[in-house]
């Protein structure tokens, strides 16, 4: 996943305070509905600006009382996926306060001229921000248009169409996966004399910056013993990179935290970037362990499977 922090696309501050959400029924998919500059295409340094204009727009929009970008997230025409409100955060997009609460906002670089047909790698973003949503942000299994419950055209008769067929990656790689069911989407950690946020961050494999954006916290030097911080896991990549004989350092991130965990025998030489059949053992050893939150011992990892890995690794889930 491409994901573009809010830093990093240079969003400005919300004009008001974000309504804090723990979980969704899924996520709704949208196109900007206007004009959408053509030269984003062949010049993927313009997307940023072009959600600095989205976001301003939305600031400054008479009709509505937005306080930041609508969105959850946006996805350019490269493939990247740049954070909205993010996770944990009502969105605006949806239509009315209830159904911002019950879906995420996820809207392509889309629209009625200019960019009017998403691309291969715009749909792969679409899938990624989706799973990202559901491995991290609480989502649920749903994948719906935005005029699903409101009237609207969006996403578009093309976009919408997709949706229908599922989301499915382009090349035939079949819609987004069912979610497996469904748990606590960050573990949580209460702050120790001498802590730092940059230290806790460091220690849980985590930004700086992302630590502060999900626990809401203004000033990363204002931090207090006895504070509690929820600590997201690092993005599940995709199930493709943990299936047997899969190579990536995905693979080795997740054996590091097998091995942390002592799930099964240990490796003999130590974590690697291939997938072996040991591997899948001890996955299923973990998915074994807390089966009626993980299902079946099937040794294949999936987002929750993921998540519990990291926690367990890390002393965020007790065994």
């Amino acid at each position: 996943m491409k994901l573009v922090s809010r830093s990093e696309w240079g969003a400005a501050a919300p004009t008001g305070s974000f309504t804090r959400i723990s979980s969704t029924t899924g996520v709704k998919v949208h196109y900007e509905g206007s004009a959408v500059p053509a030269g984003l295409l062949g010049d993927h340094g313009r997307c940023a600006g072009h959600v600095r204009d989205i976001q301003r727009a939305h600031i400054n929009d008479p009709n509505e009382d937005w306080i930041d970008i609508a969105y959850s997230f946006m996805v350019c025409p490269h493939g990247y996926v740049f954070e909205g409100r993010g996770l944990g955060r009502r969105n605006g997009a949806n239509g009315n306060p209830t159904l911002n609460g019950a879906h995420y906002a996820v809207c392509a670089m889309l629209g009625t001229s200019g960019i009017t047909s998403p691309t291969d790698a715009m749909l792969d973003g679409l899938v990624d921000a989706i799973e990202y949503c559901r491995a991290q942000g609480g989502a649920g299994g749903e994948v719906r248009g935005h005029r699903d419950g409101y009237a609207t055209k969006c996403p578009g008769d093309e976009l919408y169409s997709w949706v229908q067929r599922g989301a499915p990656r382009p090349g035939g790689g079949g819609g987004t996966p069912a979610p497996e069911p469904s748990g606590d989407s960050a573990g949580v950690y209460t702050v120790q004399p001498g802590d730092t946020l940059s230290a806790i961050a460091g220690r849980f494999e985590t930004s700086v910056a992302q630590l502060a954006a999900f626990n809401g916290i203004a000033n990363p030097d204002l931090i207090q013993v006895g504070q509690q911080l929820q600590i997201p896991a690092p993005p599940f990549p995709g199930r493709e990179h943990f299936v047997l004989g899969a190579h990536s350092p995905y693979a080795r991130q997740l054996q590091s935290w097998l091995e942390a965990g002592d799930w099964g025998p240990p490796y003999r030489v130590g974590p690697s970037e291939d997938m072996e059949q040991l591997d899948l053992e001890k996955v299923a050893a973990l998915q074994e362990h807390y089966v009626g939150d993980l299902g079946p011992a099937d040794g294949l990892t999936g987002p929750l499977t993921w998540l519990y890995a990291y926690q367990t690794a890390h002393g965020l889930r007790a065994r």
